[in-house]
């Protein structure tokens, strides 16, 4: 972590929007000024523990240094790999160079327990 910590707004896969709280420099090298959240956003729920962002990763030449950097929207995500194949480090200022991406991660729940013996019928 190399800014502060600040709120964005981070629009899921399914268009829904939520508030998340991340580095600034690493969000903003990305994304730019964008998703920004403000006294006036209209957002009230922070993203869910079910939903993992979305995030490019950058590394330094020597593999030593990783910055994640969260997309936040599948338009900025999309456009990572053609127009921000690398990133400034806020920390000494070299070249971090895109390492890969990840897509948002959804994890579901489901209506079925462990199977283990607690004692109640369901």
């Amino acid at each position: 972590m190399a800014g502060s910590l600040k709120w964005f707004i981070y629009t899921t896969d399914t268009g829904a929007d939520y508030a998340l709280k991340a580095d600034e420099s690493n969000v903003e090298a990305v994304n730019g000024g964008t998703q920004d959240f403000l006294n006036d956003t209209e957002v009230v729920y922070a993203l869910p523990r079910n939903v993992r962002p979305r995030f490019a990763l950058y590394e330094n030449a020597d593999g030593t240094r990783q910055i994640k950097c969260v997309a936040l929207t599948t338009t900025i995500y999309n456009a990572i790999p053609s127009t921000v194949t690398s990133i400034t480090d806020p920390i000494d200022g070299g070249t971090l160079t895109l390492k890969r991406i990840r897509p948002e991660i959804l994890t579901l729940p489901f209506g079925q327990d462990t199977g283990l013996q607690d004692g109640d019928a369901s």
